[in-house]
């Protein structure tokens, strides 16, 4: 049983060929929605950048004022966020995991 729950059923797949049939059909609709210059561009925008950091544009903005966040380069309206550098800096945030055990360390000392 499929861990996923949708209303429609899951498609059986005779073969590797429908595989890669449905992943063309799949890129191709990511491609069609977000814009081939968005794929295929390394920078983001402010606006992207926040959407995946999940706060506001205005957040953002503010993170940047105080130095946080990811890299950034540019000036007014023209900020760019190079998309794997944040990528990077996200995978690289501290975890709740080892901040507990940081503060258990020092707590310790």
């Amino acid at each position: 049983m499929s861990k996923f729950k949708t209303s429609l059923p899951l498609p059986a797949f005779d073969g590797q060929e429908q595989v890669e049939a449905l992943a063309r059909t799949i890129a191709k609709a990511v491609v069609d929605q977000l814009g081939a210059d968005a794929v295929n561009s390394p920078f983001i925008r402010s606006s992207e950048c926040a959407q995946i950091l999940g706060v506001t544009p205005q957040h953002l903005c503010g993170m940047r004022a105080r130095g946080q966040g990811p890299p950034w380069s540019g000036e007014g309206k023209w900020v760019r966020y190079e998309r794997q550098v944040v990528v990077e800096w996200i995978r690289n945030l501290p975890t709740e995991t080892s901040a507990r055990h940081a503060n258990e360390t020092s707590a310790a000392v």
